[in-house]
């Protein structure tokens, strides 16, 4: 079996915000090391009920102990993106992300083009400014 991960007690991470379908606003945070390998995820909506909430919560907590326990970014994301399930739509607050086919897949792409280069799966080339952080 595979060591877990060991996580150190403080770390940095980013926070994205996003609006799917213009109704529901997904918040999600990777803690970004190298890699990310913890995820969290925080889902507000006047429709948003608690099954909802603790099913992406479960969702989330699987991803991460998946990636902690050495599982590819690359297959995690890809697991995810193309998943077609309500809420989906249009997105705002994403720069290189405009549309989803349901929160699984915006997790996953947003994983896919932000870690590991899939360009393919963005909506919008990079920024001027992008390119250099990412260089």
């Amino acid at each position: 079996m595979t060591q877990r991960l060991a996580l150190p007690t403080r770390r940095k991470h980013i926070t994205q915000k996003v609006k799917i379908a213009g109704s529901r606003t997904l918040y999600l945070s990777v803690h970004d090391d190298e890699q990310p390998t913890e995820i969290f995820l925080r889902l507000k909506g006047a429709d948003c009920s608690a099954e909802l909430i603790a099913f992406y919560d479960v969702i989330v907590r699987l991803m991460s102990l998946a990636l902690q326990y050495g599982a590819p970014l690359e297959t995690v994301g890809a697991l995810l993106t193309g998943v077609k399930v309500e809420p989906c739509g249009p997105l705002s607050g994403h720069a290189r992300l405009k549309h989803s086919s349901s929160l699984p897949d915006l997790i996953g792409r947003h994983l896919l083009v932000e870690y590991c280069g899939r360009e393919e799966l963005a909506h919008t080339p990079p920024s001027p400014s992008e390119e250099d952080v990412q260089r």
